[in-house]
């Protein structure tokens, strides 16, 4: 966590240092990024950026939490306009598809998950996080028509469906699709969730 002298600093500042932050984060993996870049950004002495940090990792991990947090407050946000969980794919399948098609939001998302794989205290903290955010989500579902009902079962559900939205998102963009041809093929998938790939003669 950032020291005490960081939260001192004025909200202008403090964004400043976060944003060449991001920048460098966006750019390099962990082990590549170099404070020296990112103090040059903020345009803050390397003295000042030791104030405020720990080091370059205390500064890291502050920020990629902050970042799944706005993820996390978007999908909880979403989760409050339909208790059907279909419906919560399809609202939430825009966003998803609008991050895949921002390259600086998805190169920093891919260097993130690369970079946390060999930190297996950060692992289980953020898998502990996200496990919290899924079942906020699926508790406001409703969900008495699935046949799963334990907390594992909610988990790999909506794991099932971030799956299915990443497999049309990456086939939408190789095949240049437009955005309402991208949801079609969305409800498609969600359709045979919901109904099955079998005719009820079958």
């Amino acid at each position: 966590m950032p020291k005490e002298t960081f939260y001192n600093l004025d909200e202008p500042k403090r964004k400043k240092i976060l944003n060449a932050a991001i920048k460098e984060f966006t750019d390099n993996e962990l082990h590549k990024a170099r404070v020296s870049n990112i103090i040059k950004e903020a345009h803050i002495p390397r003295g000042s950026f030791y104030q405020y940090f720990e080091d370059l990792d205390d500064l890291y991990y502050y920020v990629i939490d902050g970042v799944f947090e706005n993820i996390f407050y978007e999908g909880k946000k979403h989760a409050e306009l339909t208790r059907d969980i279909f419906e919560y794919a399809e609202l939430t399948f825009e966003i998803d598809l609008n991050g895949y098609m921002n390259d600086k939001r998805h190169k920093f998302i891919m260097n993130v998950l690369k970079s946390i794989g060999s930190n297996v205290e950060y692992l289980e903290h953020h898998n502990n996080k996200r496990r919290e955010y899924i079942m906020s989500v699926m508790n406001r579902m409703d969900l008495t028509n699935i046949r799963y009902q334990s907390d594992l079962d909610k988990i790999q559900l909506y794991e099932l469906l971030q799956n299915i939205k990443r497999i049309v998102i990456q086939k939408s963009l190789m095949t240049n699709m437009t955005k309402d041809e991208a949801k079609d093929l969305l409800r498609w998938h969600l359709d045979i969730l919901k109904h099955g790939l079998l005719t009820k003669g079958d």
